[in-house]
């Protein structure tokens, strides 16, 4: 992958490559990091081999693929190969012992582990695990500084919720091989992979742990345009879930009203103002919409489209989601594009203490 600070105009070319030894990311569950962790904490005292590790998961049950089975060798070493790379286990020789000197894999251990049913971590070891990979100098440069300011190399969290720039991603052909291009869409910072094993390690690895399992970053698809746009969530959205956050976002929706009596929105402007440029998930948005259609059900209109429109230019079952989750839709309604909202509706403020939406589960993109 090209240095993430150096700027191009088109992905043409690439200055250097990267060891393959760099790209040891891969799409694991931190639920699953965190019941090894905490298993290697309780019963290796001493240490344990990488034959032990492997023999602890399978004699305690704690990983299981999104098949319910039991996961390979070559699964059981990225997950290894995760938490060593993460420092949430330190080497010694041949043996791997949790690294207790690091205040984040210390609360790791004292916190609950999650069940299998609960596919993500709590909202507290999410934190200590971001703090974790941005502290990883191999993820910092190959994915994450892309979002920030330029000549940004160290930073937290909070600098990353506050300061991360939007970032696109599109997919090329390179002299007749696949790759894959990153641009900052303020500073233009550019970064293009061009081997399997990078695309691998970025685009589903750091990519899919800072968006799935993180939760770090949101992402949607630019309509009319081949590329797909990543942006940071504020600290606020990654744990605020409450009907405030919704109103909120009523608010700003609102305040984007024409002097007409009736106001057109498309839901991929909605995504760039109340989303992207605030910095809060999308579900939040559809939140928003869903109180509107509920308290001013005949001031609102929405306007559908079919799923074959919507998912007309995608050339895969992944791009189909993506392009689908710029379209506001909830269990029992048609994909809607547009949205037609009065002049007289508004937010009444005595309604707050009674104010409900539906939860992000009730609202599927």
């Amino acid at each position: 992958m090209m240095a993430a600070n150096e700027k191009t105009q088109v992905p043409s070319a690439v200055t250097r490559n990267r060891q393959h030894s760099d790209y040891w990311m891969r799409a694991v569950s931190f639920a699953g990091l965190q019941r090894i962790l905490k298993a290697v904490a309780k019963h290796s005292t001493c240490g344990v081999t990488a034959g032990g590790l492997n023999k602890l998961v399978l004699e305690y049950d704690l990983l299981r693929t999104r098949k319910n089975s039991i996961p390979s060798l070559t699964t059981l070493y990225h997950y290894r190969n995760t938490l060593i790379h993460l420092r949430l286990l330190n080497r010694s020789g041949k043996l791997l012992n949790v690294n207790r000197e690091d205040p984040d894999v210390c609360e790791l251990v004292q916190q609950p582990a999650v069940e299998y049913e609960d596919c993500l971590v709590s909202d507290e070891a999410r934190g200590h695990f971001a703090s974790l990979v941005l502290k990883n100098t191999h993820c910092r440069s190959l994915f994450f500084n892309l979002f920030m300011p330029k000549g940004t190399t160290s930073y937290t969290l909070s600098d990353f919720t506050q300061k991360g720039n939007s970032v696109t991603w599109s997919r090329y052909r390179l002299h007749g091989n696949k790759a894959v291009f990153f641009r900052n869409k303020v500073t233009g910072r550019t970064a293009c992979c061009i081997s399997h094993s990078s695309i691998s390690a970025v685009l589903y690895g750091l990519r899919y742990w800072a968006r799935d399992e993180l939760k770090i970053i949101e992402e949607y698809s630019q309509k009319g345009k081949r590329g797909i746009v990543m942006f940071p969530l504020s600290q606020v959205a990654l744990t605020d879930r409450s009907d405030a956050s919704v109103l909120r976002t009523v608010d700003t929706l609102l305040s984007l009203r024409t002097d007409e009596e009736w106001t057109v929105y498309s839901v991929s402007s909605l995504i760039v103002r109340c989303c992207e440029e605030l910095r809060q998930p999308i579900s939040v948005l559809f939140r928003a919409i869903n109180w509107l259609v509920r308290e001013w059900p005949h001031h609102i209109v929405l306007i559908p489209t079919s799923r074959s429109m919507a998912t007309l230019t995608a050339t895969s079952s992944q791009r189909q989601k993506l392009e689908l989750k710029r379209y506001y839709r909830t269990s029992n309604s048609p994909y809607i594009s547009h949205i037609r909202i009065h002049k007289d509706v508004e937010v009444n403020p005595k309604g707050v203490g009674s104010f409900h939406v539906q939860n992000p589960s009730e609202v599927q993109a």
